[in-house]
């Protein structure tokens, strides 16, 4: 009966580059993201205009919208969630490095939304800016030495 085959810390490869890269710019996609909702919440007002959410009538007696929690709550939730996935991916765990790609692309999905809607002009670099960290982190995963250091070989 043959022993089953244990994957062993010299059989894993030692932290690519790539990896370095993809942690470097996950915390600065995290604080660019904290940067987005410093900026939502100073201009909370001109958000509201700028999505047409800010038009009421005379008579209307409701609470005037506002994006200030929503933002606050959003970033925190999916900063976390990054960061949490990060760590697995650092801890060589294949599924995590997918999971955090695709909540990359979904980022990117969501924030191509906020494009659309015509934010106010300030927005605008800072979101580019960060579509682009997106698509680099996302090509920084899928690189050969970082493949290699989530999917070792079992000898």
């Amino acid at each position: 009966m043959t022993e089953p085959t244990t994957l062993t810390r010299a059989t894993r490869p030692t932290r690519p580059v790539a990896l370095t890269r993809v942690t470097r710019g996950v915390w600065l996609l995290v604080l660019l993201g904290a940067a987005l909702t410093v900026l939502a919440v100073l201009l909370d007002d001109e958000i509201i205009r700028s999505t047409r959410a800010g038009t009421v009538s005379a008579d209307d007696t409701r609470v005037p919208p506002s994006f200030t929690p929503v933002v606050i709550v959003l970033d925190v939730v999916v900063s976390s969630l990054v960061l949490v996935l990060l760590a697995f991916v650092r801890g060589a765990h294949n599924w995590a490095r997918h999971c955090l790609a695709l909540a990359m692309v979904l980022l990117a999905v969501a924030t191509a939304a906020v494009l659309r809607t015509a934010p106010p002009v300030a927005f605008v670099p800072p979101i580019v800016v960060f579509l682009v960290l997106l698509a680099v982190l996302v090509h920084l995963l899928y690189r050969p030495a970082l493949t290699a250091y989530v999917t070792p070989r079992l000898e």
